[in-house]
């Protein structure tokens, strides 16, 4: 019962970051079915905000993706990633 209670947070801290059921899955070594149930489960679809696209390219690149696949994910170009961050960047140096 534990370990349902851990892979539950773990599932649910993934999906919060904007992680598919797939990916989850592939984290977990359990299957995409299971990862749905997960959500379901601990009803996650209500705690998760609406992102725009700058803010989960944002996220995504905080978790350590590249551009290249940021863009592919987010179904934009790698430029816009890019200047999206350098942007951000900018803003945080002053």
């Amino acid at each position: 019962m534990e370990l349902k209670k851990e892979i539950t947070e773990k599932v649910k801290g993934y999906y919060l970051k904007g992680l598919n059921y797939k990916e989850i899955g592939k984290l977990l070594e359990i299957s995409p079915r299971t990862v749905q149930r997960y959500v379901k489960e601990c009803d996650c679809k209500t705690l998760k905000e609406p992102q725009t696209l700058q803010q989960r390219a944002t996220e995504l690149h905080k978790q350590g993706w590249s551009y290249a696949t940021i863009a592919k994910k987010l179904k934009i170009s790698k430029t816009t990633v890019y200047l999206w961050r350098k942007k951000a960047r900018e803003q945080t140096d002053g």
